[in-house]
């Protein structure tokens, strides 16, 4: 894949003048894991200001109200945003039959694979967390889980299911880069699991923004820090895009974010996933 020509730079002002609506990702583009980027309240200020919606759209393993939540103590409210959608959500409200989105699964036991606070996304449903793979019908994933390839081929061998409740493959968290369960669930593919995901980007995941819009694709913009799941979900949506620099690639963003097209060009073919208009960071200006 060669783009041709290459996205452009822009900033949010520029962009919005031609969309309504926005799907906005979250980690990498409006904080760090830690705090809110700095350019973001004014942002999505004037961005309420000029009319246009906004639906945040995260691959978060977490359910929706715990992610505003987060987001209010960060000083941004529920005033600035049309709507939230996290992928723990979505896979909650499969389970809890409110969505139908959830292929069949024979048995209601599950191992929970990833960090101990995330284990309890599916409480209060009618399913059950086991301890050990071998009680489980089918693996939860909302993170990754490090050596554990021993566990991934108990898990192959009795032919669990698993349901990713975040496919990200990795997130920024200030410095540090942090594999998610996106990356476990890679891993029990290459031995020939079978991987359920919920999140971006899988199509339901930008049909369930635009509904929170209430516009049609023609006239929203998904902006988001990851080739992988926000621009190729985009791009499968038929969707318009725009890379954020400052999270996952920003090694290819360089020194002030300026975008090394080179360097970029590789990851497009990588990933197969091309964004129209890149931003150095989430800046009206």
């Amino acid at each position: 894949m060669h783009p041709d020509p290459l996205p452009h730079e822009k900033t949010i002002k520029e962009i919005i003048a031609s969309f309504r609506g926005v799907a906005l990702d979250i980690f990498g583009v409006i904080h760090d894991g830690e705090a809110l980027y700095q350019p973001v309240h004014e942002t999505l200020t004037k961005m309420r200001a000029a009319g246009v919606r906004t639906c945040l759209l995260s691959n978060s393993p977490r359910r929706a109200a715990a992610v505003a939540s987060r987001l209010s103590s960060m000083g941004l409210g529920p005033d600035l945003y049309h709507g939230i959608i996290t992928s723990g959500e979505m896979a909650h409200a499969a389970f809890g039959g409110i969505a139908r989105t959830m292929p069949r699964l024979n048995g209601t036991r599950y191992w929970h694979a990833g960090p101990p606070d995330l284990a309890g996304l599916l409480d209060g449903l009618a399913v059950e967390r086991v301890a050990e793979i071998k009680d489980a019908d089918f693996i939860l994933a909302t993170g990754n889980v490090e050596e554990s390839d021993y566990l991934l081929q108990q898990a192959r061998q009795r032919e669990l299911p698993m349901i990713c409740a975040n496919p990200d493959l990795e997130v920024m968290i200030a410095e540090q880069r942090i594999r998610c369960a996106g990356w476990l669930a890679a891993r029990y593919e290459t031995i020939g699991g079978r991987v359920i995901r919920f999140g971006k980007p899988e199509l339901f995941a930008y049909i369930s923004a635009l509904r929170v819009l209430d516009l049609p694709a023609t006239e929203v913009i998904a902006i988001g820090d990851s080739l992988a799941t926000d621009i190729a979900g985009a791009n499968r949506a038929g969707i318009h895009s725009a890379l954020v620099m400052t999270g996952v690639h920003h090694v290819e963003a360089g020194p002030d974010n300026v975008p090394d097209h080179k360097a970029l060009t590789a990851l497009y073919e990588r990933y197969n996933a091309v964004p129209d208009f890149l931003l150095k960071r989430f800046s009206w200006t």
